[in-house]
């Protein structure tokens, strides 16, 4: 049996319910509990790391500003070299012990579970809601399905990952600026209406 979930750092921020706007189509703003892995390539090592993601996770490492879905976990391109992996949360290292055992001696591979949290925001809006705050274009010509970019919202740093077309964004940021950035999306949000689940 799973260990419990940890508990959100917005879990008593971020209120159930309809908010803002009483509009017909209201975004939702969602709380996902993810692990969250970092890994760095050591040198020379790229393609053995490339197959062993591909078989031990089903995940083709992705290029520059994409990310690629597995059965089981997603990784986004970070930096070239460095990816984020991120899974539904199942148990406390899970992630981390399973990548950790799979790319010994081949990249370093750090838990970042606690200090980085996933933001998610979609609906028809959910874009104009972003570039309140957001340098991105975020344009579906520039930024479509499986794009990632790092960049600075509403002054914290934030990793974008567009998901789907719906569109459906997820947000990762560090756990500490999780409550600031909470409340400005929720404000930027306000004006077309929200529901969090």
């Amino acid at each position: 049996m799973s260990e419990a979930e940890p508990v959100h750092p917005l879990a008593g921020i971020a209120k159930p319910g309809l908010h803002g706007h009483a509009g017909a189509q209201p975004l939702r703003i969602s709380l996902p509990a993810r692990e969250t892995v970092q890994v760095q390539l050591l040198r020379g090592h790229a393609a053995v790391v490339a197959a062993t993601m591909r078989d031990s996770f089903g995940i083709e490492m992705p290029e520059a500003g994409r990310s690629a879905a597995g059965p089981g976990a997603t990784a986004l391109w970070t930096q070239p070299g460095c990816w984020m992996l991120t899974a539904p949360w199942i148990g406390e290292g899970v992630l981390a012990a399973a990548v950790r055992g799979a790319l010994e001696g081949h990249a370093t591979v750090i838990d970042q579970s606690h200090g980085r949290i996933t933001i998610g925001i979609e609906g028809e809006q959910a874009r104009a809601v972003l570039a309140k705050g957001c340098r991105l274009d975020l344009h579906p010509r520039a930024f479509g399905p499986g794009r990632v970019a790092s960049t600075v919202i509403a002054q914290v740093n934030c990793l974008v990952h567009q998901v789907d077309a719906t569109p459906r964004f997820e947000m990762t940021v560090f756990s500490t600026l999780a409550e600031p950035f909470f409340h400005w999306l929720s404000e930027s949000a306000a004006e077309f209406g929200y529901a969090i689940a």
